[in-house]
Protein backbone atom coordinates (compact mmCIF):
# COMPACT_ATOMS: atom_id res chain seq x y z
CA UNK A 1 0.00 0.00 0.00
CA UNK A 2 1.30 3.33 -0.42
CA UNK A 3 2.08 5.56 2.14
CA UNK A 4 -0.37 8.66 3.57
CA UNK A 5 1.01 11.15 5.62
CA UNK A 6 -0.59 13.59 7.27
CA UNK A 7 1.57 16.90 7.43
CA UNK A 8 1.12 20.40 8.26
CA UNK A 9 3.89 22.91 6.95
CA UNK A 10 4.19 26.98 6.13
CA UNK A 11 5.05 28.10 2.68
CA UNK A 12 7.44 30.82 1.95
CA UNK A 13 9.25 32.09 -1.03
CA UNK A 14 13.33 32.83 0.23
CA UNK A 15 13.69 35.92 1.42
CA UNK A 16 10.07 37.39 2.15
CA UNK A 17 8.43 37.04 5.78
CA UNK A 18 4.49 36.41 4.58
CA UNK A 19 3.60 33.08 3.79
CA UNK A 20 1.83 32.42 0.53
CA UNK A 21 0.41 28.79 2.15
CA UNK A 22 -0.21 27.18 5.27
CA UNK A 23 -1.80 23.94 7.02
CA UNK A 24 -2.21 23.93 10.53
CA UNK A 25 -2.03 20.61 12.79
CA UNK A 26 -5.61 20.90 13.72
CA UNK A 27 -6.57 20.25 10.07
CA UNK A 28 -3.32 18.44 8.37
CA UNK A 29 -3.37 17.52 4.80
CA UNK A 30 -3.05 13.76 4.04
CA UNK A 31 -0.19 13.33 1.22
CA UNK A 32 -0.45 9.70 -1.05
CA UNK A 33 3.66 9.50 -1.64
CA UNK A 34 4.23 8.93 -5.46
CA UNK A 35 1.11 9.94 -7.33
CA UNK A 36 2.45 14.13 -6.84
CA UNK A 37 -0.16 15.51 -4.69
CA UNK A 38 2.75 18.11 -3.56
CA UNK A 39 5.84 19.76 -5.35
CA UNK A 40 8.41 17.24 -5.90
CA UNK A 41 11.31 18.90 -3.53
CA UNK A 42 8.72 18.45 -0.50
CA UNK A 43 7.53 14.98 -1.04
CA UNK A 44 11.19 14.27 -1.38
CA UNK A 45 11.50 16.00 1.84
CA UNK A 46 8.63 14.23 3.92
CA UNK A 47 9.84 10.76 2.41
CA UNK A 48 12.48 10.63 4.51
CA UNK A 49 10.92 12.12 7.64
CA UNK A 50 9.21 10.18 10.19
CA UNK A 51 5.59 10.60 12.28
CA UNK A 52 6.44 14.14 14.90
CA UNK A 53 9.37 14.61 13.28
CA UNK A 54 9.79 18.80 11.80
CA UNK A 55 12.59 20.18 9.33
CA UNK A 56 13.08 23.32 7.44
CA UNK A 57 13.67 22.22 3.62
CA UNK A 58 14.70 25.06 0.85
CA UNK A 59 13.33 23.95 -2.51
CA UNK A 60 14.85 25.19 -5.37
CA UNK A 61 12.50 26.12 -8.63
CA UNK A 62 13.24 22.91 -10.54
CA UNK A 63 11.66 21.36 -7.56
CA UNK A 64 8.99 23.51 -7.23
CA UNK A 65 6.87 25.26 -9.69
CA UNK A 66 9.07 24.86 -12.16
CA UNK A 67 11.57 27.68 -13.73
CA UNK A 68 9.76 30.72 -15.59
CA UNK A 69 9.10 30.02 -19.43
CA UNK A 70 9.26 32.97 -21.48
CA UNK A 71 6.94 31.40 -24.15
CA UNK A 72 3.95 31.31 -21.75
CA UNK A 73 4.06 35.43 -21.84
CA UNK A 74 2.44 36.04 -24.80
CA UNK A 75 0.43 39.03 -26.28
CA UNK A 76 -3.56 39.05 -26.61
CA UNK A 77 -5.12 42.09 -28.99
CA UNK A 78 -7.28 44.05 -26.27
CA UNK A 79 -10.26 43.92 -28.37
CA UNK A 80 -10.63 40.49 -27.77
CA UNK A 81 -11.30 41.09 -23.98
CA UNK A 82 -13.45 43.97 -25.21
CA UNK A 83 -15.30 41.27 -27.41
CA UNK A 84 -16.40 39.28 -23.82
CA UNK A 85 -17.23 42.58 -21.90
CA UNK A 86 -13.92 42.50 -20.14
CA UNK A 87 -11.83 45.52 -19.10
CA UNK A 88 -8.20 43.92 -18.74
CA UNK A 89 -6.24 44.93 -15.38
CA UNK A 90 -3.06 44.12 -14.20
CA UNK A 91 -3.26 41.40 -12.23
CA UNK A 92 -6.85 40.25 -13.58
CA UNK A 93 -7.13 36.32 -13.78
CA UNK A 94 -7.98 34.89 -16.93
CA UNK A 95 -8.91 31.18 -18.47
CA UNK A 96 -7.39 30.51 -21.73
CA UNK A 97 -6.97 27.36 -23.78
CA UNK A 98 -7.29 25.60 -20.46
CA UNK A 99 -4.70 27.41 -18.68
CA UNK A 100 -4.58 29.77 -16.34
CA UNK A 101 -3.09 32.81 -16.29
CA UNK A 102 -2.70 36.73 -15.06
CA UNK A 103 -2.85 39.77 -17.00
CA UNK A 104 0.40 41.51 -15.87
CA UNK A 105 0.55 44.91 -18.42
CA UNK A 106 -2.01 46.78 -21.00
CA UNK A 107 -0.69 49.00 -23.21
CA UNK A 108 -1.44 50.91 -26.66
CA UNK A 109 -4.11 48.25 -26.98
CA UNK A 110 -2.29 45.49 -26.32
CA UNK A 111 -2.44 43.01 -22.91
CA UNK A 112 0.34 40.88 -21.58
CA UNK A 113 -0.81 37.76 -20.31
CA UNK A 114 1.54 35.39 -17.91
CA UNK A 115 0.95 31.59 -18.04
CA UNK A 116 3.82 31.05 -15.62
CA UNK A 117 2.92 29.88 -12.32
CA UNK A 118 2.96 32.34 -9.89
CA UNK A 119 5.43 30.76 -7.89
CA UNK A 120 7.19 29.70 -10.87
CA UNK A 121 11.09 31.01 -10.67
CA UNK A 122 11.06 31.20 -6.98
CA UNK A 123 13.27 28.97 -4.58
CA UNK A 124 10.57 28.13 -1.90
CA UNK A 125 11.60 27.17 1.87
CA UNK A 126 9.04 25.25 4.11
CA UNK A 127 8.32 24.52 7.57
CA UNK A 128 7.10 20.80 7.49
CA UNK A 129 5.94 18.59 9.93
CA UNK A 130 5.29 14.98 10.02
CA UNK A 131 1.94 14.57 12.17
CA UNK A 132 1.26 11.32 11.52
CA UNK A 133 1.36 7.83 8.62
CA UNK A 134 -1.96 6.05 8.15
CA UNK A 135 -1.81 2.63 8.08
CA UNK A 136 -5.54 2.18 7.76
CA UNK A 137 -7.54 2.33 4.69
CA UNK A 138 -10.52 4.26 6.70
CA UNK A 139 -8.72 6.54 8.06
CA UNK A 140 -6.82 7.73 4.67
CA UNK A 141 -10.38 7.54 3.36
CA UNK A 142 -11.48 9.47 6.02
CA UNK A 143 -8.62 12.13 5.63
CA UNK A 144 -8.76 12.04 1.59
CA UNK A 145 -12.82 12.79 1.79
CA UNK A 146 -11.87 15.80 3.99
CA UNK A 147 -9.53 16.97 1.43
CA UNK A 148 -11.70 16.37 -1.66
CA UNK A 149 -14.93 17.76 -0.22
CA UNK A 150 -14.06 20.31 2.30
CA UNK A 151 -15.60 18.48 5.60
CA UNK A 152 -15.66 15.72 7.78
CA UNK A 153 -17.89 12.45 6.81
CA UNK A 154 -20.26 10.82 8.96
CA UNK A 155 -18.90 6.98 8.53
CA UNK A 156 -16.44 5.53 7.01
CA UNK A 157 -15.66 1.58 6.61
CA UNK A 158 -13.15 -0.46 4.72
CA UNK A 159 -14.08 -4.40 4.59
CA UNK A 160 -13.54 -7.15 1.96
CA UNK A 161 -12.27 -4.52 -0.17
CA UNK A 162 -15.09 -2.44 -0.35
CA UNK A 163 -14.83 1.75 0.93
CA UNK A 164 -18.12 3.00 2.05
CA UNK A 165 -18.52 6.08 2.93
CA UNK A 166 -21.44 8.36 4.02
CA UNK A 167 -21.68 11.68 4.05
CA UNK A 168 -23.97 14.94 4.11
CA UNK A 169 -24.55 16.22 0.61
CA UNK A 170 -23.81 19.56 0.35
CA UNK A 171 -23.96 21.59 -2.70
CA UNK A 172 -21.06 20.76 -5.48
CA UNK A 173 -20.66 17.23 -4.01
CA UNK A 174 -21.73 15.70 -7.39
CA UNK A 175 -18.84 17.50 -8.92
CA UNK A 176 -16.14 16.49 -6.62
CA UNK A 177 -17.40 12.67 -5.77
CA UNK A 178 -16.19 11.47 -9.26
CA UNK A 179 -12.78 13.20 -9.06
CA UNK A 180 -12.93 11.55 -5.13
CA UNK A 181 -13.82 7.78 -6.01
CA UNK A 182 -10.57 7.93 -9.50
CA UNK A 183 -8.39 8.97 -7.31
CA UNK A 184 -9.23 6.42 -4.82
CA UNK A 185 -9.35 3.48 -7.26
CA UNK A 186 -6.38 4.72 -9.24
CA UNK A 187 -3.74 4.54 -6.05
CA UNK A 188 -5.00 1.69 -3.39
CA UNK A 189 -5.20 -1.17 -5.31
CA UNK A 190 -6.24 -2.35 -1.55
CA UNK A 191 -9.88 -0.73 -2.82
CA UNK A 192 -12.02 -2.88 -5.22
CA UNK A 193 -15.15 -0.94 -4.89
CA UNK A 194 -16.02 2.67 -3.71
CA UNK A 195 -19.79 3.06 -2.04
CA UNK A 196 -20.87 6.58 -1.46
CA UNK A 197 -23.59 6.86 0.38
CA UNK A 198 -25.18 10.40 0.55
CA UNK A 199 -27.53 11.90 3.64
CA UNK A 200 -29.59 14.65 3.10
CA UNK A 201 -30.35 16.34 5.95
CA UNK A 202 -33.06 19.39 6.98
CA UNK A 203 -31.41 22.36 6.82
CA UNK A 204 -31.39 24.40 10.70
CA UNK A 205 -32.79 27.36 9.59
CA UNK A 206 -35.87 25.24 7.93
CA UNK A 207 -36.46 23.07 11.43
CA UNK A 208 -36.20 26.27 13.50
CA UNK A 209 -38.88 28.20 11.02
CA UNK A 210 -41.49 24.76 11.99
CA UNK A 211 -40.39 25.03 15.11
CA UNK A 212 -41.84 28.91 15.18
CA UNK A 213 -45.23 27.73 13.39
CA UNK A 214 -43.58 30.09 10.48
CA UNK A 215 -44.59 28.48 7.29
Amino acid sequence: MKRALLIAYEGKVKGEEKPFDEVKEEKPLIVILGVRDIIPGLEEAIAEMKPGEEREVEIPPEKAFGKRDPNLIVIIPEREFKKRGITPYPGLPIEADGRTGRVVAVSAGRVQVDFNHPLAGKTLVYKVKVIDELKDLADIGKHLFRRFFGYEPEKVEFKDGVLKISYVFSRGADQVEPAFVAYVLTHFDEVKEVRMEKIYRRRATEEAAEGSGQA
